[in-house]
């Protein structure tokens, strides 16, 4: 058994074969047998048998072998058609998990992609903000500087009016002491005298000249004029005294409304950097987010396109595969139909094919 089988697998005899149709009533059985040399598996079957027929062999060896032939060839499919369900199984199996990592990368670029419009439009707004804050410390700065300045020369200001009010009031003392000294049945020539001590141009000396011409009421009335203009010049001084010192306190309150604005802008400036910072790390996380999500939807839709075409490709080979072995199963069960109906027919067939 083991020799015909031996025998059946080597022989790969290629050379066609033409017999001659015979024109007695096995004309039908030649014409399959004919029909089984187009095929490799008769060929190398006829081949066999007519080397066992030469040989002598029981025709029940040549049964057996035929059977199990056919019993394996049925055991191949058996064993192709679990592989193929299998094959199926792991196909729809893995498929199924490229689909759900297409699914999952894809709603992941989708949100992350909203998260990405929703953060760069707040981190565009946050920048502006932190931007317009600065603007408005600057601002508060250049304001400081300006009233400080402002505030250094009204100071000075001040300080030059109160020097020169203080010295046309001593002055007009001066003034109201020499002339109330005059009087008018008095040698005009000694008040001059004692006046030129101070000096030729002193304006006093030429007031006292016109003034020692003056009646004694014509002086009295000089002399309250003097005394008003004292009175309003002392009250003109203290009047902007007054006003310096409110000046002063007004400046200082400024100066502190300015640091409370600039304290409380620089902590919402601080506070509007870290959420900017906050929201500019969770963009850069969100981007990257997206970049996985983009790197994994390729690599599982390349993934699951190989997949598709491998199992298109097992699919494609089995159907073959599976259609050949048929082939083979209805070629071997014709020859067993033939051979155990038809022998004498197929010892003639075989003999004529020798012969051809």
């Amino acid at each position: 058994m083991k020799l015909i089988l031996i025998a059946l697998l080597g022989l790969t005899l290629t050379q066609a074969v033409f017999v001659k149709r015979s024109n007695d009533p096995s004309k039908a059985v030649f014409t399959q047998l004919e029909a089984m040399e187009e095929h490799e598996l008769g060929r190398k079957l006829l081949d066999t048998i007519a080397l066992q027929l030469n040989n002598k062999a029981p025709l029940g060896d040549i049964a057996k072998m035929l059977q199990q032939l056919r019993e394996n060839l049925i055991l191949n499919q058996q064993e192709a058609d679990q592989k193929h369900a299998q094959d199926e199984v792991d196909c729809e199996t893995e498929i199924y998990q490229y689909n759900r990592r297409i699914d999952f990368a894809s709603n992941e670029i989708t949100e992350s992609t909203q998260e990405i419009q929703t953060l760069s439009a707040k981190v565009e707004q946050l920048t502006q903000d932190v931007e317009n804050k600065q603007v408005q410390l600057d601002i508060l700065n250049e304001q400081e500087t300006q009233i400080r300045e402002q505030r250094a020369e009204d100071a000075e200001s001040f300080k030059t009016f109160e020097n020169e009010t203080e010295n046309v009031i001593e002055a007009v003392e001066v003034i109201i002491q020499k002339l109330s000294s005059i009087q008018p049945d008095q040698e005009v020539l000694a008040a001059l005298t004692q006046l030129n001590k101070i000096g030729a141009s002193n304006p006093i000396l030429a007031l006292m000249q016109v003034a020692s011409t003056f009646s004694a009421e014509q002086l009295n009335n000089v002399l309250g004029k003097l005394g008003e203009v004292s009175t309003q010049l002392a009250e003109a001084l203290e009047d902007a005294r007054q006003t310096e010192i409110q000046a002063q306190l007004d400046f200082e309150a400024l100066v502190v409304e300015i640091a409370s604005q600039r304290e409380s802008l620089s902590a919402a400036r601080e506070d509007s950097e870290r959420q900017l910072q906050d929201n500019q790390q969770a963009l850069d996380l969100q981007k990257k987010r997206k970049e996985d999500a983009t790197d994994e939807l390729n690599a599982a839709s390349s993934g699951k396109e190989q997949k598709e075409a491998e199992c298109d490709s097992w699919r494609t080979q089995y159907a073959e595969d599976s259609e050949h072995r048929q082939q083979e199963i209805s070629i071997i069960r014709q020859v067993e139909e033939i051979l155990a109906t038809k022998l004498s027919n197929v010892k003639v067939y075989l003999q004529e094919r020798s012969s051809a």
